[in-house]
């Protein structure tokens, strides 16, 4: 039997093929001096991406087909296939930089880490592959609740000790829900955050989002937004109100009053309170952590809630940001 490879990168996909050749070219570009395996997990399309993809990427690529059950279990079952030490995931549009596992392996290593992370860069087709040109650098952070609640770094940023995942995510905090598929990289990182990890940064842009006209999750602000609401409070209602974690719960509540804040004026009415109530029901902590100066100074004549409803005539209203149209808004709020 074959050592097992370095590092697995699962890649859970869905009809979607043009985006996804660019994916695996990207990934066979960064693991010419690394051993590794692909996990393509077929999530039930038609016909089989193995039959569309044919040997691109033959013997890297290991193709598993199930029946349709929606991203997040596609997601863990490609985790269950993985045999490498660590494990990236990828949606079927992403791409990574040619040297990422040569920079990111030896990262975790030195530093025994259970993760590490780099920043975004922004793609630029060149004739010989792919130029990635640096778009934003990402805070460092140590504590699991900081990374993975208010860092939040794009999903294909983060690579894994596979063990470390195992341990957290055979029976996950949050169980695995197709309404929550919309937000998926939320509830992986809601999952994680509770539990201790040795997290390390390494400052270079080798993550990127792929440039394709085709379908979108992120299109659609409104569906993320509703799903990682329904993660945000599985996850108030499931972590254990200990001690040890009393910080995590404040951070999780910090970030659904910022989420709030934010929210456009004439947003639906009960998604508005539904999130406001998760930050009301959390532990506090100092009003700095909510806002910047004028926040802050708001805040301390009128109170932090009164000070966010201030802060919102500042932001757009909804009919100016939406994405979806009256019908499939009335659907999506009628569930």
């Amino acid at each position: 039997m074959s050592a097992a490879p370095q590092v697995s990168v699962v890649i859970p996909a869905h009809n979607r093929v043009g985006p996804l050749r660019d994916t695996i070219q990207s990934v066979l570009a960064a693991t010419r001096r690394v051993a590794a395996e692909i996990v393509l997990v077929d999530d039930g399309s038609e016909p089989p991406l193995s039959e569309i993809l044919g040997d691109i990427g033959a013997g890297l690529v290991r193709h598993v087909r199930q029946t349709n059950q929606g991203s997040i279990a596609a997601r863990l079952h490609g985790l269950a296939e993985a045999r490498g030490d660590h494990v990236l995931f990828l949606d079927s549009d992403d791409l990574v930089h040619p040297e990422k596992f040569d920079v990111i392996l030896p990262a975790i290593a030195v530093a025994r880490a259970d993760v590490a992370y780099d920043d975004l860069a922004r793609p630029i087709r060149e004739n010989a592959g792919w130029h990635f040109e640096s778009v934003e650098a990402l805070r460092r952070s140590s504590e699991p609740a900081e990374f993975y609640l208010r860092i939040q770094p794009v999903p294909h940023s983060p690579t894994y000790r596979r063990d470390y995942l195992l341990r957290h995510l055979e029976k996950p905090l949050i169980p695995a829900k197709r309404e929550f598929d919309p937000a998926g990289d939320v509830w992986l990182y809601y999952n994680l955050c509770a539990f201790p990890a040795t997290i390390v940064k390494v400052d270079r842009a080798l993550t990127a989002i792929g440039i394709h006209n085709e379908e979108r999750y992120s299109r659609h602000w409104e569906r993320i937004a509703v799903a990682a609401l329904g993660v945000m409070e599985a996850f108030a209602a499931a972590c254990p109100q200990v001690a040890d974690l009393l910080s995590t719960r404040r951070v999780a509540g910090e970030c659904a009053f910022d989420s709030w804040r934010r929210l456009p004026r004439g947003f639906d009415p009960d998604f508005d309170r539904r999130l406001l109530q998760l930050w009301e029901n959390a532990p506090r902590g100092p009003v700095e952590h909510l806002g910047g100066p004028f926040f802050q100074k708001l805040a301390r004549l009128f109170g932090p809630k009164a000070a966010g409803r201030i802060i919102r005539y500042s932001q757009p209203r909804y009919s100016r940001v939406r994405s979806l149209s009256p019908e499939a808004y009335r659907q999506l709020f009628s569930k």
